[in-house]
């Protein structure tokens, strides 16, 4: 038997080095590659995933902060913000669309059928949250909870809220759905007012269903506040005084400024008709308009205190000297220009007491263009005042080369130049205050949310005349309301001055002079030797009288009696009239008049005793009072009591 030899084959070894090598690199690469994509991740992508991470967990809905209080001088709340409900909804968690569509639409003022859409979209897109309705009230919210629909859920928001409805209403302006001040003071100072919102987290599973309401929160900064220089009750008494001469006039329009001349303070700014601050969208634009600042006219014969301030200044005239005013004619650059009366030989005091305008022209003439500029330039005329209220109107004031040869004519009477009620007031503000005039301003501090003072106003002064030719003017215009234009101006137990104004408006039409629309005007100060207050009244197209003698001075008066002896401002005269009540007990035994006195003392008593701090002021008919009183800390209530 043949046995074939078998020669073994040498076998390769299975790990070569090339192979190993091969493997290796692999693994290398590949941890390369994962070191640096974890790299990548943890620390150059880090904040990105942080975030997006974030996002998938969590959602946040911004917090609406609360806006500042505004006050008034006295402290006392003209603004604040309230809590109202906001009605969120979380898609996820409903159910049953169509319940709830059925349920919310007809408490929230929705159609069914386009909620029901909009909530079933929300549900498609993995929406987190939807808002539904903002502002809720309780009555509302209460009846939403009651209905216990799943995902439905609340957050409190501040709606602003005017404690006092009309009041102030062109001081206040108002805020807008978005928390922003759309008017007045509110958008002012919106920076200050607003604050800063928070925001609230919500976090959710891993299904990116809500987990919780609210696991955590930043809070937000509630905004600064701001102490107005007006006072509640002088607001009050301006408003009511010239609403019911707009009403008995039908004028158009009707606006008051009440000013301290003595500081700047403006302490009553009022408009009529006006609106209600907590529904300013049903309000037109016309009404939401401030006139005091914005309605520029022709201001007649008030705008001579400019000639005849200037010609006293300049040595040119004495209030005492004689003036021929022509038997009421005159004539400048070929026109002719009449008095309402024929006057004679008057003095300077006489002329402007029966506002003749031959007198003012020719101390317009006397003056001269270039002083006449100076001196219309000195009084705030032709400029912004710069008070702290938006949309403030500079007025129209030529320059003067672009003056007519009849201009000196025609503005030393109060014609060719528009002005504001307010630019008036801070005018008259500087006869008032011995020559000097102090910016007039509605702002006096700025408080932080925990009340401290941030910052006060320091108001700009000018000296506009000397305080011997303010004095020498304050008498020629309390002559206005003893034997002048503006008699129906005279206090009870105060002295007053001031000056009558009546221009005509021009014919948009035409473009010329109106003979049926009229602005009727007074500006006056009291008392005369030390005035506490200025006060402006301009009435916009009344109808039948139109005189500012007739429909302006008569606000004058009735303000000025109510506000002066509020602000403790002692009587500088004899009542010309006794007070109510006391012409029947003039005609009463002594001893029961007496015992009368001491009756209605002991009422008062108890009515300030009862009523904290309590102010009470007669109605102008005598039939009741009109009482005031703090409610609470910073709000008033008012009571109607008859006699």
């Amino acid at each position: 038997m043949n046995v074939k030899s078998h020669t073994p084959q040498k076998l390769r070894p299975v790990n070569s080095p090339r192979r190993i090598l091969i493997v290796a690199s692999i693994i290398f690469v590949w941890m390369f590659i994962i070191s640096g994509r974890l790299i990548a991740l943890q620390i150059f992508q880090h904040d990105w995933l942080s975030d997006r991470a974030r996002t998938q967990q969590q959602d946040s809905i911004e917090t609406v902060p609360q806006r500042g209080v505004v006050f008034d001088r006295q402290g006392r709340e003209l603004a604040r913000s309230v809590d109202t409900e906001t009605l969120y909804i979380e898609p996820p968690r409903v159910e049953d669309v169509h319940l709830a569509a059925a349920t919310l639409a007809p408490l929230i003022g929705a159609d069914a059928g386009q909620l029901e859409a909009k909530l079933n979209t929300a549900k498609q897109e993995n929406k987190k949250n939807l808002l539904l309705e903002r502002k809720l009230s309780e009555d509302i919210a209460e009846r939403i909870r009651a209905a216990e629909v799943k995902g439905a859920y609340f957050r409190k928001e501040p709606k602003r809220y005017y404690p006092n409805g009309t009041l102030a209403a062109h001081i206040l302006g108002f805020v807008g759905l978005d928390n922003d001040g759309l008017a007045g003071i509110e958008q002012q100072y919106n920076k200050n007012i607003k604050g800063e919102g928070g925001r609230v987290f919500l976090e959710n599973d891993g299904a990116r269903n809500p987990t919780s309401y609210a696991s955590f929160e930043t809070p937000s900064k509630t905004g600064e506040s701001i102490v107005l220089t007006i006072d509640q009750l002088i607001q009050f008494h301006a408003e009511k005084a010239l609403q019911d001469q707009v009403e008995k006039s039908h004028a158009k329009s009707g606006s008051v400024v009440v000013l301290d001349p003595r500081t700047g303070e403006v302490l009553a700014l009022a408009n009529a008709p006006t609106f209600d601050p907590n529904d300013a969208r049903s309000a037109s634009e016309e009404l939401r308009k401030n006139q005091a600042l914005q309605n520029v006219y022709e201001p007649g014969s008030t705008f001579k205190v400019v000639a005849y301030s200037a010609a006293i200044e300049k040595k040119l005239v004495k209030p005492d000297d004689m003036i021929d005013c022509q038997m009421g004619a005159i004539t400048v650059a070929g026109r002719v220009v009449h008095d309402h009366k024929k006057f004679g030989t008057l003095t300077i005091a006489q002329a402007l007491a029966m506002s003749s305008n031959v007198a003012a022209i020719k101390l317009g003439i006397k003056v001269g263009d270039q002083a006449m500029s100076d001196f219309i330039e000195r009084f705030g005329f032709g400029a912004k005042t710069g008070i702290e209220l938006p949309g403030e109107t500079s007025g129209l004031v030529r320059k003067l080369a672009k003056w007519q040869p009849s201009s000196i004519g025609s503005i030393a009477m109060g014609q060719e130049v528009g002005i504001t009620p307010l630019q008036m007031a801070a005018a008259y503000g500087a006869i008032a205050n011995n020559g000097v005039r102090i910016t007039p301003h509605i702002v006096r501090e700025i408080r932080a949310a925990d009340g401290s003072v941030l910052s006060r106003t320091i108001p700009e002064q000018t000296r506009v005349v000397s305080e011997d030719t303010a004095r020498q003017v304050r008498g020629m215009l309390e002559g206005v309301t003893l034997n002048g234009t503006a008699k129906r101006a005279q206090l009870e137990g105060y002295s007053a001055a001031g000056k009558t104004g009546t221009a005509q408006k021009i014919d948009s039409t035409t473009k010329a002079y109106s003979r049926t629309k009229f602005i009727g005007s007074f500006v006056g100060f009291a008392p005369v030797e030390n005035p506490s207050v200025v006060i402006i009244v301009v009435m916009d197209e009344p109808k039948g009288l139109y005189h500012g003698g007739d429909v302006a001075a008569p606000v004058f008066r009735e303000i000025a009696e109510q506000i002066l002896p509020e602000m403790d401002v002692a009587p500088d005269t004899e009542l010309k009239s006794p007070p109510p009540g006391m012409l029947a007990r003039n005609n009463l035994n002594p001893e029961v008049a007496e015992k009368m006195r001491q009756a209605q003392e002991l009422e008062a008593e108890t009515q300030r005793a009862t009523l904290p701090e309590a102010r009470t002021v007669s109605t102008e008919d005598g039939t009741g009072e009109v009482v005031f009183a703090s409610a609470t800390k910073h709000s008033f209530f008012v009571r109607f009591a008859s006699s």
